[in-house]
C-alpha cells in the first residue's frame, strides 16, 4: 500500500515540477533539472524551449497531463541536444574547415544584419513630406500606410547604395574582370581592396559548375560578396559584438553535423536501403480500408432484438442515431467512416474481417457494450514498392539507430535527472512527516 502511495507522490510531485506550477513558480528561483556531463539544463532553459516551440500559444489551455508531457518531452530533447554537442566536440567537429567556414559565414552574416537594420533606422520622413502625404491622402489610412512605407523603401534603397559606393571607394576595391575565363581556378583572386580577397572558389562551387558559368553572373556574385564583406567589416569597426549569437549557432549545429555523419554511417548508400527493405517487407504493406457501419448497446438482448430488426429491413443507420450508446457514432447515425485493418478492438477487427460487403454482422461484445456491424465499401490493400516509400525507410533506419546511440551517449557523458532527485527527496520528507496513511 505505502509503496502504491508513494508512487503516487512522486509521479504527482514530477508532474507539478515539469510544469512550473504556475505564476507563483515561475517567478521563483531556476532549478536544475538535469545534468549532462559538467553541463546543468535549469528550469529557466526549459521554459525559454516552451516559449519557442509551436506549441507555446496552446500551452496554456492544454490540461495538467498534457502540459507535463509536452515539459517531458522538451526537457529530454534540451538533454539529447547537449549530449550530441558534447560528443561533436570530443569528435572535433568545431575544427573541421566545413564548420569553420558556416561559423564565419554566420559572423558575417550577423554583422551584415545589424548594420543594415542600423541603416534603416536612420531614415525619417521628413515633416513637409510628412504633412504633403497627409493632406493628399486624408481619409485614407491604408494609403497613408502604404506611401509612408514606400518612401522608406526607396530612401533605404538610395542610402543603402550610397554607403556601399563609398565603402568600395574607401577599400579601394578593385575588380579583376579579365581574370574571370576559361581556365580560371578556385584560387584565382578576382577581386580585391584594402583589406579585401575574393577569390574564384569563394563565390562559384566548383563541384556544382565544373564548367566556369556566365561571366556577367560570376561578377553579380563578386559585387554581392563584397558587400557582405564591406559591410561587414564596417560593423565590426563599429564594435558590434556577435560573439553570443555565435555561441548559439555552434550549439546548435555541432548537434546537427554529428548527426548528419552518424546517417551518413547508418544509412551509407542506396544498396543498404534496398536491404532494409527487402528484410522488412511490412514497412511497404497498405492495409485494407473499411467504411463501417456500427450500432453500439448495453445489453446483448436489446442487441439481439435491434439486429432481428435490421435484418428484417430497418436501417441499422437510423437505429443507432436513436439507440447507440456511443456519443460519436449515434451523432453519426451509426456512420464510422474510414477505418484501417487491424485497428480498433481485436473482436471487431476479426467479426468485420469476415463480413461481405452490406452484410449485418452477428452481435459482437467488447468492453465497450454489444456491437452491430456492416461494412459498406472497402479500398484494398497492397504493397508499395521500393521508390514510393525510399524516404521512409531512410528515416526508419536512422530511428532504428538513433535510439542505442543516444544510449551509448548517456553512458559516455554521464546524465543526472536532478528533477527526479529531487522529487523522490520531497516523497521520503512527506513519508516521514507521516503523509503516507
Amino acid at each position: 500500500m505505502k509503496t502504491t502511495i508513494r508512487k503516487r507522490i512522486l509521479s504527482g510531485m514530477l508532474c507539478m515540477m515539469l510544469l512550473g506550477a504556475g505564476p507563483v513558480l515561475a517567478n521563483a528561483q531556476s532549478q536544475t533539472l538535469a545534468r549532462v556531463g559538467d553541463t546543468v539544463i535549469t528550469s529557466d532553459q526549459l521554459q525559454q524551449a516552451v516559449a519557442s516551440s509551436p506549441f507555446a500559444t496552446q500551452f496554456t489551455t492544454m490540461d495538467e497531463d498534457d502540459q507535463a508531457m509536452l515539459r517531458g518531452d522538451l526537457l529530454r530533447r534540451l538533454v539529447t541536444a547537449r549530449l550530441l554537442y558534447l560528443e561533436a566536440r570530443d569528435q572535433g567537429l568545431e575544427q573541421t574547415p566545413r564548420f569553420r567556414k558556416e561559423l564565419e559565414e554566420q559572423r558575417l552574416g550577423l554583422l551584415y544584419r545589424y548594420y543594415m537594420d542600423r541603416l534603416r533606422e536612420r531614415i525619417s520622413i521628413p515633416q513637409e513630406t510628412l504633412q504633403a502625404m497627409h493632406r493628399q491622402l486624408q481619409g485614407d489610412p491604408d494609403g497613408l500606410a502604404a506611401a509612408e512605407a514606400a518612401y522608406r523603401a526607396e530612401a533605404y534603397r538610395t542610402l543603402r547604395l550610397l554607403t556601399i559606393r563609398s565603402l568600395r571607394e574607401q577599400h579601394q576595391l578593385v575588380l579583376h574582370e579579365d581574370r574571370i575565363r576559361p581556365g580560371v581556378t578556385g584560387e584565382t583572386v578576382l577581386m580585391e581592396g584594402d583589406g579585401i580577397l575574393i577569390r574564384y572558389g569563394d563565390v562559384v562551387d566548383s563541384a556544382k559548375y565544373p564548367v566556369a558559368p556566365n561571366p556577367e553572373w560570376v561578377k553579380e556574385r563578386l559585387y554581392q560578396r563584397a558587400e557582405l564583406l564591406l559591410i561587414a567589416r564596417a560593423a565590426e569597426e563599429e564594435g558590434v559584438d556577435v560573439s553570443r549569437q555565435l555561441a548559439r549557432f555552434e550549439e546548435e549545429r555541432l548537434p546537427a553535423m554529428l548527426l548528419e555523419r552518424m546517417e551518413a554511417r547508418w544509412v551509407p548508400d542506396e544498396q543498404a536501403m534496398r536491404r532494409w527493405y527487402e528484410a522488412h517487407p511490412d514497412v511497404g504493406r497498405l492495409d485494407e480500408r473499411r467504411h463501417v457501419g456500427q450500432l453500439v448497446v448495453a445489453s446483448r438482448a436489446e442487441a439481439e432484438e435491434l439486429r432481428r430488426r435490421i435484418l428484417a429491413g430497418e436501417s441499422l443507420f437510423a437505429l443507432a442515431g436513436q439507440y447507440s450508446i456511443d456519443p460519436y457514432g449515434r451523432e453519426r447515425r451509426g456512420d464510422m467512416g474510414w477505418i484501417r485493418e487491424g485497428r480498433g478492438h481485436p473482436a471487431l477487427d476479426r467479426a468485420i474481417s469476415g463480413l461481405a460487403d452490406g452484410q449485418i454482422s452477428e452481435v459482437v461484445e467488447t468492453p465497450q457494450g454489444f456491437h452491430i456491424l456492416t461494412v459498406l465499401e472497402r479500398r484494398p490493400g497492397g504493397q508499395r514498392g521500393y521508390a514510393a516509400i525510399r524516404d521512409k525507410i531512410r528515416q526508419l533506419m536512422i530511428s532504428e539507430r538513433l535510439g542505442p546511440y543516444l544510449a551509448e551517449l548517456e553512458k559516455k557523458h554521464g546524465v543526472t535527472w536532478d528533477v527526479v532527485a529531487s522529487a523522490a527527496g520531497n516523497t521520503e520528507e512527506t513519508t516521514a512527516s507521516g503523509g503516507d496513511r
